[in-house]
């Protein structure tokens, strides 16, 4: 079944990748792929969850979110604690706290006076993140994400992916589109997940800020915790597959 699926798409894609330029159908920042979305038919749009569409000009080092999870511990409000205990103060008021940072495996980085790493524990099936003094002694290893619930919002992502790849042009004023080329590709297992997390491919972001106005004012805005990927890095987590 799932053969037809992909069988569908790419000849959705193959009719499309004929076409001449496109002329922008959202004219917005994200017109390169909603004008793709909008080529293609309806029902293929709503039918496939197992299968994403994504759309290149170029490889940038920009990072791609692959799915948010906040971590766990003993504490109910592990991001209040990390905030109140370690977050930097806030650019327009030093007496708030905020805690804006991203954190890898394969080295620290110095953060208020501490250094951050993350650690794949496979004997506890957790990944920890590590706090260290200067001296380089462990003082905090209370937050963590178990296996179980990053697996899980892991398997949420679409399995396949069809890589989309085009020219920009501007005509008239036009943002104009080619879609010349297009690539299937398969998600990576979860234990090759963790191995990247190790190798420092995947990264773990926080967004803690704080509301500036309105009645939440002064309160944790919490804009998400995400674990992220560069664009360049994207083989790494989708190995290509022959249709």
């Amino acid at each position: 079944m799932f053969k037809e699926e992909i069988i569908k798409l790419n000849n959705e894609l193959k009719r499309i990748k004929e076409l001449n330029y496109i002329s922008d159908t959202r004219n917005n920042r994200a017109g390169l792929e909603k004008t793709l979305y909008d080529l293609v038919s309806p029902h293929l749009k709503t039918e496939y969850k197992t299968i994403a569409l994504k759309v290149k000009t170029n490889w940038t080092s920009n990072y791609l979110t692959i799915f948010n999870a906040t971590p766990e511990g003993k504490e109910s409000n592990q991001i209040k604690r990390l905030r109140d205990k370690y977050g930097e103060p806030e650019s327009f008021d030093s007496r708030r706290k905020v805690f804006n940072n991203s954190i890898q495996a394969n080295y620290s980085k110095f953060i208020n006076g501490k250094l951050f790493k993350l650690s794949v524990n496979y004997s506890k099936s957790k990944i920890f993140l590590e706090i260290f003094n200067k001296d380089y002694v462990l003082v905090d290893c209370k937050s963590y994400w178990n296996f179980k619930t990053l697996e899980a919002s892991y398997n949420k992502r679409a399995k396949y992916l069809f890589l989309v790849r085009a020219w920009e042009k501007k005509e008239n004023k036009t943002r104009m589109y080619k879609y010349y080329d297009y690539s299937l590709y398969k998600l990576v297992d979860f234990k090759e997940f963790l191995n990247l997390i190790e190798e420092g491919v995947v990264r773990v972001t926080f967004r803690v800020n704080i509301f500036k106005k309105g009645p939440k004012e002064g309160k944790i805005c919490d804009k998400g915790t995400s674990f992220e990927i560069q664009e360049l890095d994207l083989n790494k987590l989708y190995k290509k597959v022959e249709i």
